[in-house]
């Protein structure tokens, strides 16, 4: 699945190389779904060189923008505008957790081109849901399998896992932004009963030993689920949405 170690990151963001940029129908998208009505706080996971993390600034967020790969947050925190209200942190949010973050909770967790790339994204999101505020919101940015050639589809999300990603939340939103999805999942989880059915664990890849708790990797209660697997192999040597 692209890089998966942090020191390939901090090479590729030193080389000078970026990703896709931040294309119009995505700000759009944006401004029309995540503009707060009053002050408020967003976290850019997997900020890279901090293109969103500064245009949720403009919204009207206070950012904390954090990336694991030390070059990028470097090189964000030099190119940001002196009077952005944005901070550019050196962060693992799967290793470190959200302790040492400078909020404790937030209004906007964003991840754009970043979700594919993290190792248990179910999990992930579920501990998130402990650190929104009231009436928070999480938004995906993924590119679609389908519209990549089969090479490039490990740094993009299928059905399968952007229905995973979606269920349990209040609502859950979906716009297209020039070939990728954009997921804006809000509310509390939906009650869930202690047995789940057949739909409940939709893409588990082995459900005769899911057991009861799995509820599609929620739980990881197989190890087999496309969220609890290790990330693939990808050949290239470097992944296919940079610069």
């Amino acid at each position: 699945m692209g890089f998966t170690q942090q020191g390939e990151w901090h090479d590729h963001y030193a080389r000078g190389w970026s990703f896709r940029a931040l294309t119009d129908s995505e700000r759009i998208v944006l401004r029309t779904a995540l503009q707060p009505d009053s002050p408020a706080v967003a976290l850019d996971v997997g900020c890279g060189l901090g293109e969103l993390a500064l245009y949720l600034h403009e919204l009207g967020y206070v950012v904390d923008a954090v990336d694991y790969a030390e070059s990028a947050v470097e090189l964000a925190a030099a190119q940001a505008p002196d009077d952005a209200d944005v901070r550019f942190l050196l962060h693992d949010v799967e290793h470190d957790g959200f302790a040492d973050l400078p909020h404790a909770a937030y209004d906007l967790v964003a991840f754009r081109l970043s979700y594919a790339f993290l190792k248990n994204r179910t999990r992930l999101l579920n501990r998130l849901r402990e650190h929104l505020n009231p009436g928070g919101t999480v938004c995906i940015i993924t590119p679609l399998a389908d519209a990549l050639p089969a090479d490039r589809r490990d740094i993009a999300s299928d059905e399968d896992e952007i229905a995973l990603a979606t269920a349990g939340w209040a609502t859950a939103d979906r716009f297209d932004a020039d070939g990728m999805a954009v997921l804006v999942l809000r509310g509390p989880p939906r009650a869930r009963s202690r047995s789940p059915t057949n739909g409940a664990l939709r893409g588990c890849r082995d459900q005769q030993r899911a057991g009861p708790y799995c509820w599609a990797g929620l739980y990881a209660g197989c190890g087999n689920c496309p969220v609890a697997s290790p990330p693939r192999a990808n050949p290239s040597s470097r992944p296919p949405y940079a610069n």
